[in-house]
């Protein structure tokens, strides 16, 4: 038993390790903090959803791959921003988006079970 428990331990440790090498997110630790942050492949942010809580934020990161990361601050640098409710459960998420071009693009077609509630404005 203590053997199973100490590789689990272990797999943890080399996967945390792993997230956080990530060139695009450097410095910051993966799965922590309730702003899910998306990056482009030079590492500028083009996206951020603020989330109620960080289980919340650490759900939603297993989904959308490795160009999003939890992080405890919110990024910088954005432009425009959106509201949008997420059914079910209901619940209200603030979209920041590099630019306005990027925010009308990303909120034109919204994904199943996603509500645009407030449209893109400036920040």
């Amino acid at each position: 038993m203590h053997l199973i428990t100490r590789l689990s331990v272990l797999a943890a440790v080399v996967l945390a390790g792993c997230a956080s090498q990530d060139p695009l997110y450097k410095g910051v630790a993966a799965g922590t903090g309730k702003h899910l942050v998306y990056r482009d492949t030079s590492g500028n942010v083009i996206r951020q959803f603020d989330y109620p809580d960080d289980a919340i934020c650490r759900r939603v990161e297993t989904l959308a791959g490795r160009a999003a990361r939890c992080q405890d601050a919110p990024a910088s640098g954005f432009q425009a921003q959106a509201t949008l409710r997420y059914n079910p459960p209901g619940m209200l998420v603030q979209g920041h988006y590099a630019d306005m071009a990027r925010c009308r693009a990303d909120t034109g077609t919204m994904s199943a079970g996603v509500e645009l509630i407030n449209g893109c404005t400036a920040q």
